[in-house]
């Protein structure tokens, strides 16, 4: 008799899944625990305890049952483990196999799987089938995910609903699919958040008025309205995070984005989030809190290059963040010149100026000082915007056309220079495809040896990679050049919206200067605007 047919303490391990509750009566626990107590019960084996996994998935192996299973086996608690089958104990079959051929037999542990004719102290037909058996029950397993995310697209691109809680604003319907119903006062929350964002106002900012204010978040407000409990640790505030969720959100446009994340495969269940591409976009399925304009407002202001920076007052300049230096393309900074101080009274600012960021720092090395008032700026870019305001109230037409004609000479000038590198980089990508197969070749012939051939298939390859993302970046900046020419429209009715405002304001520069337009100021120089909308030159004048 072998050692381990002399082992009776046993150890019963029942699981099941919730794709097995499915199969019915023939898998379930206590159809699991009566079938193994008689077994250990004939057997003159010593149940020492039992380990059950509800719920879990055989292709997991962190189950707390099998855990404590194997801990017990390890520490000598237990030296029989007896389970149903073999897919009862898992379905991973390279860890099984290593528990099976390499842990137990080291730890000096028998396995039985009645249903398999496993057993490790007896050499049965069973063990001679056990890795076959441990693949099938592995491809089992990756069929049954495969069925299953094929039906959870499915149900997401028939426009089905499928999560536990609508999100904030919205309650889940009563109806077949479930979609979301608009809910007062959240809503008029989430409207409010958008239009704070759309006016300049930051994420951080919006959450500090919330709290400041006492709205509820969402997890409290739900709590309050529908008695959901908030399960998670929290200090009943509003954060930067949770702004941002929101207003990143398109289900307030009124469609459904599902199948956000998936796992990396059905063995690692680790969540990653996917390409908005390959996400399951319904559209107009519901009711929408916000419009598309107000959208891409937000969306406008998330690709703003600055925030601003507030001054000791809390006031942030309309210009602050958005002059760059035309030399070297560093930000300009505000600075404070000529200042007066009195130890009773406080800090008196004569003048205010921007300053190239380079210069401030790294003095002349970097660049030169590009210096210029404040106040003579913000005249200039006020003139220039009543200008364009001008000629839209005097002829909108006319001005439509040049402003159409000026955004498609834009369009071509930059098409252009993107077609050349475009054309440049799929002939090399062409090229290296020709250099790969003939060291291919050269290698098949024996004119080079192994390892030259697989340096140069390196390098090749690794330019082909970069020159395709390359391409793919360029295709993607040539379509976004051509949507400038539908811009004119949009930018009219926003100079519209501010044609009796009397002074220059923030969310004028902000709303206004991303769109280009350019104007000559006589006896000056150009003024060009963009999603940096000022550029300074050295003598301390816009530039083009």
């Amino acid at each position: 008799m072998s050692k381990q047919q002399q082992n009776t303490k046993a150890g019963l391990y029942y699981r099941l899944s919730k794709d097995d509750e499915r199969a019915g009566e023939s898998l379930s626990i206590e159809n699991q625990k009566r079938m193994l107590e008689k077994y250990a019960h004939e057997n003159g084996f010593e149940v020492v305890d039992e380990y059950i996994d509800d719920g879990w998935s055989g292709t997991n192996f962190q189950r707390p049952g099998v855990q404590r299973l194997l801990e017990d086996a390890k520490n000598g608690r237990i030296n029989v483990i007896i389970v149903k089958d073999l897919s009862r104990f898992g379905r991973n079959y390279i860890e099984v196999g290593q528990y099976t051929d390499y842990i137990f037999p080291m730890y000096n542990i028998r396995f039985i799987a009645l249903g398999d004719n496993v057993d490790s102290a007896v050499q049965t037909g069973g063990m001679d089938m056990m890795p076959i058996m441990n693949v099938f029950n592995e491809w089992h397993a990756a069929n049954t995910s495969k069925k299953i995310r094929a039906v959870i697209e499915s149900n997401a691109k028939a426009g089905k609903y499928r999560t536990n809680q609508a999100p904030y604003g919205y309650v889940k319907g009563t109806d077949e699919k479930k979609l979301p119903v608009i809910d007062e006062p959240a809503a008029s929350n989430v409207r409010r958040m958008f239009e704070m964002r759309a006016s300049g106002i930051s994420p951080n900012k919006i959450a500090q008025t919330f709290n400041d204010e006492k709205i509820l978040p969402p997890a409290d407000y739900k709590e309050q309205k529908f008695g959901i409990p908030n399960t998670r640790k929290s200090h009943h505030l509003w954060s930067c995070g949770t702004v941002k969720q929101v207003l990143n959100n398109p289900i307030y446009l009124g469609h459904l984005v599902q199948m956000r994340t998936t796992n990396i495969s059905y063995k690692n269940k680790k969540t990653v989030k996917r390409e908005p591409e390959d996400m399951v976009w319904v559209y107009n399925t519901h009711e929408a809190i916000v419009s598309q304009e107000l959208w891409d407002k937000c969306r406008e202001m998330e690709a703003s290059v600055s925030q601003g920076k507030k001054n000791r007052t809390g006031f942030v300049n309309p210009l602050s963040g958005l002059v760059y230096c035309a030399d070297c393309g560093t930000k300009m900074h505000i600075k404070y010149n000529n200042t007066r101080h009195s130890r009773k009274g406080p800090r008196i600012y004569y003048r205010e100026n921007f300053s190239c960021g380079a210069y401030s720092k790294f003095g002349k090395r970097a660049c030169s000082s590009h210096y210029i008032q404040l106040k003579i700026l913000t005249k200039i870019v006020l003139e220039d915007i009543r200008s364009k305001m001008q000629m839209v109230s005097v002829d909108e037409k006319q001005a439509r056309e040049e402003f159409l004609k000026h955004c498609e000479e834009i369009s071509a000038k930059e098409s252009k220079a993107i077609e050349k590198r475009m054309s440049q980089a799929k002939r090399r990508t062409a090229e290296l495809d020709r250099l790969i197969s003939s060291v291919y070749e050269d290698k098949v012939v024996g004119k080079i040896p192994e390892d030259v051939c697989i340096g140069l298939l390196d390098k090749y390859q690794c330019e082909k990679n970069s020159l395709k993302d390359e391409i793919s970046a360029l295709e993607r900046k040539a379509s976004d050049t051509a949507k400038q020419q539908a811009d004119a429209d949009e930018f009219i009715r926003r100079l519209k919206a501010y044609m009796d405002v009397p002074e220059l304001t923030r969310e004028m520069c902000m709303e206004v200067g991303t769109f280009r337009f350019v104007d000559v100021i006589p006896g000056i120089s150009n003024v060009e605007y963009e999603k940096v909308p000022l550029k300074m030159t050295e003598e301390g004048v816009p530039s083009p």
